[in-house]
Parts: structure tokens; C-alpha cells; sequence
């Protein structure tokens, strides 16, 4: 067997896959893609238009399945289950310059609340209840919601505006 040479052109591929690569692992690093892990899920993600709710749409009261993703990104509305575990998702990003609808939903089995200081917010939910809830102008900037009913002891999400 004779020794072959590499040209460029037998590299590009390489190096564009070792680039998607180092993207990904950035990506993950920095916290802003979450990898999937285990069976895919077939519900909707929060803030997608299938899970925000319309007015002629009906809100489940149903929680994402155990494992659903965490975080959501949304472009202005955003669904919020406060379960017994904690927030799901616990993590919304969003950009300003607009409104950011925010559904409530407590699928808990006792009450449940949503507070953020900063933005003064802060609604208490009862089982079952839902409450939407907008945020008009927006600041840039990453804000602490949390409940502070009894038993929620450290339930705590995160809101980040960015541009």
C-alpha cells in the first residue's frame, strides 16, 4: 500500500465537524442549549405557541412529564407550572422590547406562589388555580422568582431578559 496525502479538500469535512462540535460543547459550557437526555418528549415545549394558552384555548392543569425540559427561551409568552417539586420550567429566557405573557399554573397539591421582587410581582395560587400575568417593559437582566409559601422552602427559578 502507497502513502496517500491529505489535501485540504479531505480535511474540510474534519474540521467542519470539530468546529460543530466545539460549538455544541460552547453551547452547553455557557448553559445556553440544554442536551436532551433519555426518551424524546412529544409535549410541547413551554412558550411554544401548541403550549401557551388563547383565550379559546384551555390551560392543562397538568404539569410537563418528569424529565420535560427545564428551561424555555420564548419571544412573549411562557407557561409556568408550580408543582410540589418546584417551577417547570425553572429557567426562562426572553427578549425585551415587548410584553412577556406569563401563565401560572398550579398543578401542586397545595398552594403555591410567584414573586418577583425586583418586578414587583408576587400572586399566590391555590391547587388547580391558573393567573397570567404580563410584564409590560421589560428590563434587561436575569431576575430571581420564587415561592414563598409554606413547604416551598428554596423553590426558586430564573428570568433573563436579554436583547
Amino acid at each position: 500500500m502507497g502513502k496517500r496525502n491529505l489535501s485540504r479538500r479531505d480535511a474540510s469535512p474534519v474540521l467542519l465537524l470539530a468546529a460543530v462540535v466545539m460549538l455544541f460543547v460552547a453551547l452547553v459550557w455557557t448553559g445556553r442549549v440544554t442536551p436532551v437526555r433519555g426518551a424524546p418528549d412529544a409535549s410541547p415545549v413551554a412558550g411554544s405557541p401548541a403550549a401557551s394558552p388563547t383565550a379559546a384555548t384551555p390551560v392543562a392543569t397538568t404539569p410537563p412529564a418528569r424529565g420535560a425540559r427545564q428551561s424555555v427561551s420564548t419571544a412573549g409568552k411562557v407557561t409556568i407550572y408550580l408543582t410540589d417539586q418546584g417551577f417547570m420550567p425553572s429557567y426562562v429566557e426572553s427578549t425585551n422590547g415587548h410584553p412577556l405573557i406569563i401563565t401560572l399554573v398550579n398543578s401542586g397539591t397545595r398552594p403555591h406562589a410567584f414573586r418577583i421582587d425586583a418586578l414587583g410581582i408576587a400572586e399566590t395560587l391555590a391547587p388547580g388555580e391558573t393567573k397570567t400575568i404580563t410584564i409590560e417593559h421589560p428590563d434587561l437582566g436575569d431576575f430571581t422568582y420564587v415561592s414563598d409559601a409554606p413547604g416551598d422552602e428554596g423553590m426558586q427559578g430564573r428570568l433573563a431578559f436579554y436583547i
